[in-house]
């Protein structure tokens, strides 16, 4: 929801102005209102805000002296100007301030939610390129880069206070976050040059329907040290799948048995049974106070790893790519080690034989599948149950036809697609991100500069 500050000296037109636009049908929130230019400028400094509509005459500092210094505050403000003052120096001075446009007093409604129409694309392409920039920086950019690039957004201080969200929605305003940014579905980034609301977000945490988190580090970040605090939010927001409910986390710390059960895990590993028994055993423990959400996926790839899970992850099938895999193919953890152990057989389970060179009439029709459905869910689990093979067979056959992991050919795919769209089209990053698969942005971004060398930002056809 973007976030307009109104100012007028006259009550009445502030008024009218609050009561007259629907405002929340035009995406658009109210975040205050001022009756000087001073007033305004005040408010703007402390509150996030993306469209700015002024009367020119106001006592003090006027409406085209607070567009000055909005424009040198943030230059991505829209601007709008109420006048009743017919007056080619205001319109021409407004040009001057790349003004989005000027309204006459009385006020036409019509005309003005033009503007804001106007107001409300302008503002959410230049918050895009802001993501697009600001993201790529974070990954690739010199700590002074990311610096320059707060402090032109509005966040002057030596660190940032970094949090994520999963599951959560219209957050940003409760914890007071200055900047956000949608990563994918229903996945938000937020920063700010001072702390988060925690009372707020615990609120919102208590409340929440459904699975969904909040990742809350408690201390501010330096810029040198920014890519991998934003990995820990994001990290911190899944926690949610380990708990089995709604949850606010402020650091990854592992539980009292970690050791344990990885412990245990070795002893099991090349015997089926016993691993069996131990996932089992875990699928009714409180996985809460054994791990955190990293430590949980390390184990689950340990176990995918193990003989005696079958020697299936030699090829890859079974490992696990991200924390948003988690969360898309189990409901929360304790489900996840309960489908692993049905996977085990009592007996050790015996490897499949390699593919057939002949396979081809069956990684066709796979190929064409995986051309036409990149930007879906592509699970190998779910791709095997659509051709109705064995995932190992689906995982041997692309390998023996390919020389690359399921994984690893998905992602070749995805990425040559966002190279395509990147060479042909105007889409922002994170409309590329999702466009092709990728349901995390940073993780594309990531992903995208391991395989090509370059993220995308820097990347030239």
């Amino acid at each position: 929801m973007l976030k307009v500050l109104l100012a007028d000296d006259e009550a009445k037109v502030l008024r009218h102005l609050q009561t007259a636009i629907p405002w929340l049908q035009l995406g658009l929130e109210i975040a205050g209102t001022a009756q000087t230019g001073a007033e305004a400028l005040s408010l703007a400094r402390r509150l996030p805000v993306d469209v700015v509509i002024t009367d020119i005459r106001m006592p003090g500092m006027d409406g085209l002296a607070l567009c000055q210094k909005l424009r040198e505050q943030n230059p991505r403000t829209q601007l709008i100007i109420l006048s009743g003052y017919q007056d080619f120096a205001y319109a021409k001075k407004a040009i001057e301030l790349q003004v989005l446009g000027y309204c006459l007093k009385p006020i036409d409604t019509g005309d003005l939610i033009g503007l804001l129409r106007a107001a409300v694309r302008s503002a959410l392409q230049s918050k895009a390129s802001d993501g697009d920039a600001l993201l790529d920086l974070i990954e690739d950019g010199a700590p002074h880069e990311v610096r320059a690039a707060f402090r032109e957004l509005g966040l002057c201080s030596a660190g940032v206070h970094v949090a994520a969200s999963v599951g959560v929605h219209n957050i940003e305003k409760p914890l007071a976050a200055q900047l956000s940014y949608k990563l994918g579905k229903h996945k938000y980034l937020y920063f700010s040059s001072r702390p988060f609301d925690r009372a707020a977000a615990e609120r919102i945490i208590a409340y929440a329907e459904g699975r969904g988190g909040i990742g809350m580090p408690p201390e501010p970040c330096g810029f040198e040290r920014l890519n991998g605090a934003v990995e820990n939010a994001l990290a911190m927001a899944f926690q949610f799948f380990v708990s089995g409910r709604p949850t606010l986390c402020g650091s990854l710390v592992a539980g009292p048995l970690a050791d344990e059960a990885f412990a245990r895990l070795e002893s099991a590993s090349q015997h089926p049974g016993q691993l069996k028994a131990l996932l089992e055993e875990l699928t009714h423990a409180d996985c809460s106070l054994i791990f955190n959400i990293q430590s949980a996926f390390v184990f689950c790839n340990r176990v995918a790893a193990c003989p005696a899970f079958g020697g299936a992850a030699e090829h890859g099938e079974r490992m696990l790519y991200g924390f948003e895999q988690l969360a898309a193919d189990h409901e929360n953890l304790s489900c996840l080690l309960q489908s692993l152990a049905a996977e085990i057989s009592p007996a050790a389970l015996p490897r499949p034989e390699p593919a057939p060179s002949g396979a081809s009439g069956s990684f066709l029709p796979i190929l064409r599948y995986l051309e036409e459905n990149y930007e879906k869910d592509l699970s190998l689990k779910k791709i095997a149950e659509h051709f109705h093979l064995n995932a190992c067979y689906v995982s041997q056959l692309i390998r023996g036809e390919t020389g690359l992991t399921y994984t690893q050919y998905v992602t070749e795919l995805r990425i040559n697609k966002a190279k395509e769209l990147l060479k042909t089209t105007s889409l922002s990053l994170a409309e590329i991100s999702e466009a092709v698969g990728f349901n995390d942005y940073f993780y594309f971004i990531k992903k995208f500069k391991k395989e090509v060398g370059v993220t995308p930002g820097k990347y030239l056809p």
